[in-house]
């Protein structure tokens, strides 16, 4: 009878994994079909990248195909007027010297989403991912 409750436990441990992971795939597809994500037809690739928190918890999705880096925030952050200017000023700065465009989008105080077009090389890409890792973190907290 031991071994039974033993072979059960074991097989219901991995069923549940198996399903947790499942969900966690399915979780993901429907926040690519909430974000708008639309796949690249062109032949592009378009990387997934995320931004998390010290805890190690999602804060924010990069999509990135170049030349656009779209930020989709994950976590409810509510702006500062001090982190919301700070972050303007890094993309204004980008912006004058990287030559790229943005669009940040808020719900009230909470940032939604940020999109920024001319991203035409990689080290444009780290220098705004790294950047923008700095204002979300201190943004969730």
């Amino acid at each position: 009878m031991e071994a039974n409750t033993d072979e059960l436990k074991k097989f219901l441990e991995n069923k549940i994994s198996s399903l947790k992971k499942e969900l966690e795939y399915y979780e993901y597809l429907l926040s690519l079909v909430e974000s708008g994500y639309v796949p690249n037809m062109r032949g592009g690739k378009v990387s997934l990248d995320y931004i998390k928190n010290r805890k190690g918890e999602i804060i924010a999705e990069i999509y990135f195909g170049k030349p656009t880096m779209r930020i989709i925030v994950r976590k409810s952050l509510s702006m500062s007027k001090a982190l919301f200017n700070a972050l303007s000023k890094i993309l204004e700065d980008s912006k004058t010297s990287d030559k790229v465009e943005y669009n940040i989008v808020m719900d009230k105080e909470d940032l939604k989403e940020i999109v920024i077009n001319g991203v035409k090389e990689d080290f444009i890409y780290g220098k705004l991912k790294a950047a923008l890792q700095s204002i979300l973190e201190r943004a969730s907290n």
